[in-house]
């Protein structure tokens, strides 16, 4: 038998292929400890996600986690809510990652795995639904209708959580965050795969500005959402229905 490959080495061969970036086999090996060493603070985020869910959730509600990955949402909330008694569905449209995420989750109860797009997937009613740099891969002219759908699934005072890469209007301040976070990466890649990454993302990844993710909120009738997490170039948002739906 042959030895397995290290997890550098996959990430490595990850960083090197051409065409667009996917989230395939090889990836879902590394996602966990890859995505860690792209998007700053992620351990955090996924504690505060967890800490929010403690004053938002109660025995028998609902969470969705939308472009799911290998889980890391659901577990992060689950630590946070030992006791509380909760219903989980996690959504991407990557067989491989799925096939981590319910290894993952294997020992926990009401968890529930859909392979299905965003654009076509049939919500119930839930009091929370997260969205974990998730909208970036989703064609901009395709969001509006997915935050109108979570809109309605939520119930009345129930939130939505969205964490993005954004970009910024100014071209120089977009410039100047992005060389920021490039050099953060420093610590982890080569100038080469980051270089190579980038071009590998350019076509599949749409992120907007922080001010244009709050007006798409506001357009699906999300009412104050609130800034919870920011750096440079990464933004987490907490969004709230409204007790009377205005629908």
């Amino acid at each position: 038998m042959e030895p397995m490959e290290s997890s550098e080495a996959i990430e490595k061969i990850i960083l090197s292929r051409d065409g667009d970036w996917e989230f395939d086999h090889q990836v879902s090996l590394v996602f966990d400890d890859h995505v860690r060493k792209s998007i700053p603070c992620y351990n955090d985020i996924q504690e505060l996600i967890g800490i929010l869910s403690k004053r938002i959730l109660s025995h028998n509600s609902l969470v969705y986690d939308l472009g799911t990955a290998t889980g890391e949402i659901i577990r992060s909330i689950h630590r946070a809510n030992p006791n509380t008694k909760i219903r989980y569905v996690g959504v991407d449209k990557s067989v491989s990652m799925l096939k981590v995420a319910r290894e993952k989750c294997r020992t926990m109860k009401q968890v529930t795995f859909y392979n299905q797009d965003l654009e076509t997937f049939t919500f119930k009613p839930a009091e929370l639904i997260v969205a974990a740099f998730t909208f970036q891969f989703i064609k901009t002219e395709h969001r509006p209708f997915i935050l109108e759908s979570i809109y309605k699934a939520l119930k009345p005072n129930g939130h939505f959580i969205l964490c993005e890469k954004i970009s910024y209007a100014d071209a120089a301040e977009h410039d100047f965050f992005v060389n920021v976070h490039h050099t953060w990466k420093e610590n982890h890649f080569t100038f080469e795969e980051i270089r190579a990454k980038k071009e590998r993302l350019k076509h599949i990844m749409q992120p907007l500005t922080l001010e244009e993710n709050m007006a798409l909120l506001g357009q699906a009738n999300f009412e104050h959402p609130q800034l919870f997490f920011k750096w440079c170039n990464f933004a987490c948002i907490l969004a709230k229905k409204a007790m009377v739906d205005h629908l």
